[in-house]
């Protein structure tokens, strides 16, 4: 259907996938360049929260609106669960030795973002789980049906669905932005491949996860490094 034909929230959908989103992506790196001081991270996390719970919101009701299903398709093979099963488990690995190689500057960037204090994991399991579905049926599903039937070009709307969540992981730095770009990519590919939402959103979940669970005793270790360092000095 024409993007010229969406009803209300069809269009409030589409402004806020491609455009409100990354443009936060955006104001939040620029935030953290500039050194200003943010939010305790529990309430950070709730913010996120709720703003996820937003953007699914406003998902559905476009989907109901335009009487798009989101979650249609078939369920994913045996085959289908037990390779991504073995992608997660080999990432998992590759990032484990990739986080004990970073620079305290990198790390002290990570904290900002990830959870580094076993009590932060509730909220992040929270937050994992949220962006797996929110993100999978905005990005990969709708946002890249409406583009799809808009203009009749996979590669176009495969390109703007892209590059719109990437951008809006800005606040991850560039090398951030390059890595949900590629993540962006397999997750559609997931999708092409399965021909529904259910595989991408398990993975995109479990990833997430997965990440908070190696952050944290990283994170948490380095930050009390780090206090006995300014302790020492003081």
């Amino acid at each position: 259907m024409p993007i010229t034909e969406l009803g209300f929230w069809g269009q409030q959908f589409m402004l806020w996938v491609l455009i409100f989103i990354p443009i936060l992506g955006i104001v939040g790196y620029i935030r953290i360049r500039r050194k200003k001081p943010l939010p305790l991270k529990p309430k950070r996390y709730r913010r996120v929260l709720i703003g996820q719970a937003g953007l699914l919101v406003i998902t559905v009701l476009a989907a109901r609106e335009q009487r798009v299903p989101i979650l249609s398709g078939p369920l994913p093979s045996l085959t289908s669960w037990l390779v991504a099963a073995g992608f997660i488990a080999i990432m998992g690995l590759r990032l484990r030795q990739a986080w004990a190689k970073l620079s305290p500057g990198r790390l002290e960037r990570a904290r900002i973002l990830l959870p580094d204090h076993p009590s932060q994991m509730r909220l992040w399991v929270a937050i994992s789980a949220m962006a797996g579905i929110t993100e999978e049926c905005a990005y990969r599903g709708l946002a890249m049906r409406f583009l799809t039937d808009n203009n009749s070009s996979f590669w176009i709307a495969l390109l703007l669905c892209v590059s719109a969540f990437a951008i809006a992981h800005s606040i991850q730095g560039w090398r951030g932005i390059l890595a949900t770009a590629i993540i962006a990519l397999l997750m559609h590919g997931v999708v092409y491949e399965t021909g529904s939402l259910y595989l991408a959103i398990v993975v995109h979940a479990v990833y997430d996860l997965m990440v908070g669970i190696i952050a944290v005793p990283i994170l948490s270790k380095f930050a009390k490094t780090q206090e006995l360092t300014q302790a020492a000095s003081v």
